[in-house]
């Protein structure tokens, strides 16, 4: 069953940005534009994968895998943030910037790993899609994170939904303390988000 979650309730209040924001893509090679850190034993390769990747003079990305899962950061570091079920994401990103060029938002689709639930198996009828909204970090001491997500199979023109969404909650969105929601229908096959806040 489909179910309609909640905006975050001040995005509801907040008009449409004064500037001309513009989307420009990348797309990502994990093999050559991504430096991993060597792991130390077999066991700890088989934990999971840190890495950053530079591309095209844009913000830097930062890489991390475990429990086949994924986790990406833009412009600075963050905790390991993703979705309860096994994923993993598109190399394509979608950068949004205002019309000084400053890149603010990072917009990448992640696929997620269903089992059918007839066969118990994952297949490509099952696989979900989630377009994930970034927040870019400005600065060295700066945040990023999930602001928050579109389910593309079940919303019409969900590419669009994600650019509105970036373009109207990045600055509104606190890192440390707001949990990403779902904007529009939240399909079946479109999994939770899991964050964990510091103390």
């Amino acid at each position: 069953m489909k179910k309609l979650s909640l905006t975050i309730a001040f995005c509801l209040a907040v008009s449409s940005p004064v500037f001309a924001a513009q989307s420009s893509y990348t797309k990502l090679n994990f093999s050559t534009d991504c430096v991993f850190a060597v792991p130390e034993s077999e066991e700890e390769a088989g934990m999971g994968a840190t890495g950053i990747c530079e591309i095209d003079n844009r913000p830097t990305i930062y890489y991390e895998s475990g429990d086949l899962r994924e986790s990406l950061g833009f412009g600075a570091a963050k905790p390991f943030e993703t979705f309860s079920a096994w994923n993993s994401v598109n190399n394509v990103v979608e950068w949004r910037a205002d019309d000084n060029g400053v890149i603010y938002a990072a917009i990448i689709r992640y696929f997620i790993d269903n089992p059918n639930p007839d066969t118990g198996m994952l297949d490509k009828a099952s696989r979900g899609q989630v377009l994930v909204v970034n927040k870019v970090a400005q600065f060295a001491d700066d945040s990023s994170c999930v602001v928050g997500m579109v389910d593309p199979r079940a919303n019409i023109n969900g590419n669009q939904m994600a650019r509105d969404l970036a373009d109207r909650d990045i600055d509104l969105f606190n890192c440390a303390e707001d949990m990403p929601m779902y904007f529009g229908v939240q399909g079946q096959y479109a999994a939770d988000f899991s964050k964990s806040f510091g103390e």
